[in-house]
């Protein structure tokens, strides 16, 4: 009799242990999803003329580009007005450049994709670092 209790108790231990990893894995696709959407939500998506474009004498894998004449495409959390007077430094690794970077002159314009909330800092015109850069495109010449 005791050990029929026993194998009970484990059975029903063993059971309900079970249980919570199976929700929790539902859980965490859930989640998954949600912080995907969320993420798409929160994109700002931008255009602005180059007048200026430098490779970073640091570290040659940088491109920095001073943009003019910024316009909104998406941009849910109100970022780009902050550009619209001064514009915005972008300070874009070459890998998350659409073309090669000697195609980017004064005058090209270009769309920018920021991933959710930028970093940026408060200067005039401000910055935005290659880690808040999702992508740089080619527009127009």
């Amino acid at each position: 009799m005791k050990q029929l209790f026993l194998l009970l108790a484990s059975l029903t231990l063993l059971t309900a242990c079970s249980r919570p990893a199976e929700d929790q894995t539902s859980a965490t696709s859930a989640s998954s999803t949600n912080q995907t959407t969320e993420e798409k939500a929160m994109e700002t998506v931008f255009t602005g003329e180059i007048t200026q474009s430098v490779i970073s004498e640091a570290d040659s894998s940088i491109l920095q580009l001073t943009l003019q004449s910024v316009q909104a495409i998406a941009d849910s959390e109100k970022i780009v007005p902050a550009f619209e007077t001064d514009g915005v430094v972008l300070n874009v690794p070459i890998e998350k450049l659409s073309t090669e970077p000697d195609a980017l002159t004064v005058g090209s314009t270009v769309t920018c994709t920021l991933k959710g909330l930028p970093i940026m800092t408060m200067s005039i015109p401000p910055q935005i670092p290659g880690n808040s850069i999702e992508k740089v495109e080619l527009v127009a010449d």
